[in-house]
């Protein structure tokens, strides 16, 4: 007979207080305003003597320093051990930079050597002077730490007995963001007019995972919410804000109450995005005809269209709409399946990728692309920098000194006949599909940006062309996300 089950909640707000520099893109971006709040939101499941607390976040990627010290500070607080804590990142690209200074040694990191990729350098007096209540990024992991740590204690000493229950819904929120052109190949962010177009590279995953958290007597308390496409609708703005989810959590306590807690996470989504490069004028139009989109924007290309706030609030609305209709959908089904003694496991185990090698000739481009950029993105001479110089230095870098393997952790949670397989990348559809495909569990959760931050891992069919896909993109080989499939699948068979 399985344990009885025990459940925990805690969250906290994460949203900086004051001006602060945002992660995410290759620009630098000041965001003097929130226009919604950043959470950190963490559940802690005990059986027996199984125990685990999975936290997520809305930020760009969960770093390892970061995870480092939160695993250390929970650990201390509650004896749970550092491994069996787990957190994710939703990868919304208009969250804080944290932690720009971290020592190779404490992240085990190839790509990106001393400094995290993108990176602000040294803020500027000018900045400093004009926003003296500027959170430059060393303050804001230390509020990190200070938060997640927080709200993952608080989930596990509130921990009680309580019931889960798992169900898949479907709502289109990710669309494929990598179109195949004609004597170009796969092309990331291509429009759907230019007469180069073949096909989409890939294709989508609308599925919305749901792991339902009860009480004894059946009131819902919380929820784990799956979906494959990052939080990325504004990601050109410099603004604070938790992207779609912040509209998914307006709907949720708008039909289900302001108590329910959701924990989001990005399932495998590397080559996926919820900007809609297909049709794109008659979805515009269908926003306006419901009244969230006030502006004439049919004919507007991508570019405007993301650096629009209006449109941008627009899709994000539609996109909470979409998922709430799934979560009702699933809630309610599931009800009646809550299980109070599943199984629950969990194994933890480190990977080590073959790493994708860069070539003389993809080095010597991206020395002379450094160079020619930091003459034109330097600001002031203090050196903020464009973090397309420190991508492209990177990839010297890995030239020179190339890694002999990429260290991964891969985590796998059984409970009851549902499944849980992290990855530290942003791992395409095509490897996601894959573990789903092999997994014996009723239902499979991917979890991508888990533990680490990672860079892509395209899928063999998408080439090596384009952001994302070229090598210069990516750390780990396609025999690297092939191991990931196989030992995610074989884990969790093991389990079943």
């Amino acid at each position: 007979m399985n344990s009885e089950l025990k459940i925990g909640w805690g969250k906290a707000d994460v949203t900086p207080k004051g001006p602060c520099m945002l992660g995410g893109q290759m620009g630098n971006r000041l965001a003097l305003e929130v226009i919604d709040p950043l959470t950190t939101t963490a559940l802690a499941l005990e059986s027996g003597d199984e125990k685990v607390i999975i936290i997520s976040l809305d930020s760009v990627s969960f770093q390892p320093p970061l995870m480092k010290e939160v695993r250390k500070r929970v650990h201390e607080a509650t004896g749970v051990s550092e491994l069996n804590i787990i957190g994710s990142a939703t990868h919304t690209h208009t969250a804080p930079q944290y932690g720009d200074v971290i020592p190779e040694k404490d992240w085990n990191h190839p790509y990106h050597g001393t400094r995290c990729r993108g990176n602000i350098g040294i803020i500027p007096a000018e900045i400093r002077k004009e926003h003296p209540d500027f959170v430059d990024s060393e303050q804001y992991f230390d509020f990190l730490c200070e938060r997640i740590s927080g709200a993952a204690v608080s989930a596990w000493q509130s921990r009680k007995p309580g019931k889960v229950a798992y169900g898949l819904g479907t709502a289109c929120v990710g669309e494929s963001r990598r179109l195949v052109m004609e004597y170009r190949g796969g092309v990331m962010y291509a429009l759907e007019d230019d007469p180069a177009l073949l096909h989409a590279e890939g294709h989508v995953d609308h599925t919305v995972n749901v792991l339902a958290a009860y009480t004894p007597e059946g009131k819902l308390t919380g929820m784990i919410v799956n979906i494959a496409c990052p939080a990325q609708v504004s990601e050109a703005l410099s603004l604070v804000s938790a992207d779609y989810w912040n509209e998914v959590r307006q709907e949720v306590a708008r039909h289900l109450g302001e108590g329910i807690y959701l924990l989001p996470q990005c399932s495998a989504a590397g080559d996926i995005s919820p900007h809609q490069l297909l049709n794109r004028r008659a979805q515009a139009r269908m926003m306006q005809l419901r009244g969230q989109l006030k502006d004439p924007v049919l004919d507007w290309k991508w570019v405007p269209r993301v650096h629009n706030v209006d449109y941008s609030l627009a899709r994000r609305k539609e996109i909470g709409r979409r998922v709430m209709l799934a979560l009702e959908d699933v809630l309610g089904v599931i009800g009646g399946t809550a299980d109070g003694a599943p199984v629950l496991k969990h194994v933890c185990m480190t990977l080590q990728l073959p790493p994708r090698l860069i070539t003389k000739e993809e080095a010597e481009a991206a020395q002379k692309s450094a160079e020619k950029l930091e003459e034109h993105f330097r600001v002031n001479e203090g050196g903020i920098w464009n973090g397309s110089v420190n991508w492209n230095r990177s990839v010297v870098e890995r030239y020179k000194n190339p890694p002999k393997a990429i260290p991964m952790e891969l985590h796998v949670i059984r409970l009851g006949e549902a499944a849980f397989a992290t990855n530290s990348y942003e791992l395409y559809l095509d490897y996601g599909d894959r573990i789903k495909g092999g997994s014996r569990a009723e239902q499979t959760f991917l979890v991508q940006l888990a533990s680490g931050r990672g860079s892509y891992l395209p899928s063999r069919r998408s080439g090596t062309t384009g952001y994302g896909s070229a090598p210069a993109s990516s750390l780990v080989t396609f025999d690297g996300g092939n191991m990931i499939v196989e030992e995610s699948v074989k884990t969790i068979n093991s389990l079943f």
